[in-house]
């Protein structure tokens, strides 16, 4: 595949990942889908070219892990994205024929030219988990853990096994620079988290870890930075920990130990075996008696517990959408500053309880005029979102879209949703109001944002849009799109059925 082919790639699935996307964008990226042909790959293709790759800017998002914790993600304006994409896709074939099949992360379909599905990935390597432990009822299993792995891949050792792999050198040189650069212009350090290409680069950090465990004939299970190596003794289990310790610190990495240990086969078999999820889940799926009772008094003992384990909200959203009951709506809505790790699910289950959307509506809007939304970001946009995509017309919620938009300290993906949102519902003096704020806005992504929704607003006359076209770099793709007069699409929240 070429260049061309690998910049198309990445933009496809960029376009096909946005629903489900940590942080979307604001219209869905379809400037970039209309002009792609016009000009805009082109204009990757020669940047890449003449070697400036980037990254421009990047934004450090501190995206939640837990109720807790959280990891920061990178967030690179579209043009930097494609190209960093494009630019791994150049090397990931060759990378995955280095790696060993007990690696299940990012593998890399070498017949479509892009990366497996993440999900399939996840259970073809839960599935050989399982199958492992159920084979032998002797195996002990060591679970190893790296500790802030992305954040401490050395980028100068990573730039040796690009140089290393052979093929294309200039796209290997091209990388290094690119994550170089990366880690000058941010507060940040190693791989960028979020992009699926990191993942492929990362695996290709950790083969010698996957060579000296296979050298040692070691059983063994890798997805990423997860480790798992099986053998009945406990003894060889730690001698192989303490190997593998060794070749990580050869690249600069550490183990966490608060996440290693090693289990007897009992307690392997019931960590990697979810029976409660499993068998609810098959229960409810096919019919079964007091499945429903089931799945409402696991509920209820979460919201007695108040537990906010991200995989146990995950799981009982989706089984309560699957039985169409909306009990857990007015939880969800009491514990939202708890939820930001399960966020996405949450706002497809409230999408999903039209009944009681009244009730959403104004404890939503309660939420953007409080003191919690400045404080939770990510949130925030995901309420603004909300709105747009269900069309909601609310003068509190287009007041607090302004305070979000006028504010400098807020995140830039937050005013970006205001900006949309005051957009699609403004008056000709807000309209006009919008024009000063673009003219005096000076971050680029919130730039773009405002001249949509001063689109939408009906005041982007073709004067003004042709003098934005030529003055204000950065915008002429947008400009572009807009001049053909297109109905921008609202986000979609899906995919649970309404009821």
């Amino acid at each position: 595949m070429d260049l061309s082919g690998r910049l198309t790639k990445a933009k496809d699935l960029l376009l096909a990942g946005e629903d489900e996307s940590e942080v979307p964008d604001v219209i869905g990226y379809q400037d970039v889908r209309h002009q792609w042909e016009r000009g805009y790959r082109e204009t990757l293709e020669q940047a890449i070219a003449d070697g400036a790759c980037g990254p421009d800017s990047t934004n450090i998002i501190d995206f939640p892990k837990t109720d807790l914790t959280v990891r920061p993600l990178a967030r690179f304006s579209t043009r930097d994205r494609l190209i960093y994409d494009a630019l791994v896709f150049t090397v990931a074939d060759e990378i995955d024929r280095q790696l060993h099949p007990g690696v299940s992360s990012y593998r890399w379909n070498r017949f479509r030219g892009e990366p497996i599905r993440w999900w399939s990935n996840w259970t073809s390597y839960r599935a050989k988990s399982l199958q492992a432990i159920r084979s032998d009822t002797s195996l002990r299993v060591a679970y190893l853990d790296i500790a802030a792995f992305y954040e401490h891949i050395d980028v100068a050792i990573l730039g040796d096994d690009l140089e290393a792999l052979g093929g294309d050198q200039r796209a290997a040189g091209h990388i290094t620079n690119f994550l170089s650069r990366f880690q000058t212009i941010n507060h940040a350090w190693g791989l960028p988290q979020g992009p699926d290409a990191s993942g492929i680069l990362a695996n290709l950090y950790l083969t010698p870890v996957d060579s000296y465990l296979a050298r040692k004939s070691a059983r063994f299970l890798r997805y990423s930075d997860d480790i798992k190596v099986f053998h009945p003794d406990w003894s060889e289990l730690r001698d192989l920990f303490l190997g593998v310790n060794s070749q990580l610190r050869s690249r600069r990495l550490s183990i966490s130990s608060s996440k290693t240990v090693i289990l007897d086969p009992q307690d392997a078999r019931e960590r990697e075996t979810d029976i409660r999820h499993d068998s609810l889940a098959g229960a409810i799926r096919y019919g079964r008696p007091r499945a429903r009772e089931d799945l409402v008094n696991y509920f209820e003992r979460i919201a007695k517990e108040g537990a906010f384990n991200g995989n146990q909200v995950r799981f009982v959203l989706g089984q309560l959408s699957r039985i169409r009951d909306d009990r857990a709506v007015g939880w969800c809505l009491d514990n939202l500053t708890r939820l930001p790790h399960a966020i996405t699910h949450v706002f497809k289950y409230l999408n999903a309880a039209q009944s009681r959307t009244p009730e959403v509506k104004s404890a939503l809007v309660h939420f953007l005029h409080s003191t919690q939304s400045a404080a939770h970001p990510l949130i925030e946009q995901r309420v603004l979102r909300y709105f747009i995509a269900m069309g909601i017309k609310d003068e509190r919620v287009k007041e607090a879209a302004w305070n979000i938009l006028e504010d400098r300290n807020r995140v830039d993906y937050a005013r970006e949703f205001a900006a949309r949102y005051i957009g699609e519902n403004a008056s000709i003096a807000e309209a006009q109001m919008l024009r000063h704020r673009f003219e005096g806005e000076t971050n680029t992504a919130v730039r773009r944002a405002v001249l949509v929704a001063l689109y939408e607003a009906g005041y982007l006359t073709t004067r003004y849009r042709n003098e934005i076209r030529a003055s204000v770099p950065g915008m002429e793709w947008l400009c572009n799109f807009l001049a053909t007069t297109p109905r921008i699409s609202r986000p979609r929240i899906g995919p649970y059925a309404y009821f």
